[in-house]
């Protein structure tokens, strides 16, 4: 018993042995781990460093706007309260107001100040505009503009009875250099409570100097396509009173000639030209409260030069040419004052004969 307590004795003492043995290693090897990791993280870290001092913060869209744009604002016509970037080449700007300066015409009378709640800039060729040239790009949008009835030099007041006006306005454009096309995505115009325009277009063979020669732009300059909608809450019938009053007119008669005026450019024309004048004229007839918006398409079967424009002579050339369709959902009171529309092969006819006639 005595040997085999002994024996398991020893066997413990062994093993103990071979614990205490064991442990002093483990401590070193933990203290030299300890002492390898700490210069290894301090250099990775001091690496880090180095590499993140050695390469420039890149300036988001505020910085940018503070230093390319701002600088070219002239003094005194434009501040705001707070701005914040929105990623590399877009900002926001709160509580902004532009001054206009006083017109060539009467600089003794001071235009209103326009508030503008927010004026967001999603996205901006800050490139360009740092080459002191046009950006080829930009989606901006101002919420809340606000102004008196003098507001950039227009007296609203006397244009269409207008005290104040509240509105909001975007666009957003892409001028392609390679391609030279160039297309406005969206532009659109909210007179909040008075109504409410959209258009679209895209024309080609415009370049990046178009804005430096506007004449060469508009020589080489074509048009793809286009839209516009207008949908009208009151500004007609506010507006339509005051330009007659102005002519020293009264309403009635302000639409009638409007009216005639349509009806002469529809005399003896086709088809699809005497339908859009038509919806033109009922939507001219419904002016105090139009039954819904007018919307005019242009979808021209080739690109549509300037050239082109000036050698249309009819409402018919005009629509063949544009591929001009206007819907609106009212529909004409008055009878139209003159013959029936021609039919597509006898337009030309009619034509001719109308030009003998005026030889």
């Amino acid at each position: 018993m005595c040997m085999v307590k002994l024996h398991r004795a020893g066997c413990a003492g062994a093993v103990r042995s071979r614990i205490t043995t064991a442990n002093p290693q483990g401590k070193s090897m933990r203290m030299i781990n300890k002492t390898t990791a700490r210069p290894t993280v301090l250099l990775v870290a001091g690496a880090l460093l180095a590499f993140t001092l050695s390469v420039p913060a890149r300036a988001d869209g505020f910085d940018q706007f503070k230093k390319l744009v701002e600088p070219q604002i002239p003094p005194g016509t434009f501040s705001y309260k707070s701005g914040k970037g929105l990623g590399d080449d877009g900002f926001v700007l709160q509580d902004a107001v532009f001054t206009p300066p006083p017109s060539d015409a009467d600089k003794t009378k001071k235009p209103d100040p326009i508030h503008i709640k927010t004026v967001t800039v999603e996205h901006i060729d800050f490139a360009a505009i740092e080459k002191q040239q046009p950006p080829l790009y930009a989606k901006v949008k101002f919420d809340g503009v606000t102004s008196g009835a003098n507001a950039g030099g227009f007296d609203l007041k006397q244009m269409a009875g207008v005290d104040q006006i509240s509105a909001d306005f975007g666009f957003d454009y892409k001028l392609d250099p390679d391609k030279k096309s160039f297309t406005l995505k969206r532009l659109e115009l909210n007179l909040n409570g008075l109504g409410k325009l959209q258009t679209s277009f895209v024309v080609n063979g415009i370049s990046p100097d178009a804005v430096a020669k506007p004449d060469d732009a508009m020589k080489n300059a074509s048009l793809k396509s286009a839209d516009m909608t207008y949908d009208d809450a009151s500004l007609l019938a506010k507006a339509i009173p005051v330009a007659a009053a102005m002519q020293g007119s009264d309403p009635k008669a302000f639409i009638a000639l409007a009216i005639a005026f349509l009806d002469g450019a529809r005399a003896n024309q086709g088809a699809a030209a005497q339908k859009a004048i038509d919806s033109l004229v009922a939507y001219v007839e419904d002016y105090q409260k139009p039954k819904g918006p007018l919307k005019i398409m242009l979808s021209p079967p080739g690109d549509v030069s300037n050239a082109d424009l000036e050698n249309a002579k009819t409402a018919d050339d005009l629509v063949k040419l544009l591929g001009i369709q206007v819907s609106y959902a009212g529909t004409r009171a008055s009878k139209p004052m003159e013959v029936p529309a021609a039919s597509d092969t006898d337009k030309d006819e009619d034509k001719g004969t109308l030009e003998k006639k005026k030889d």
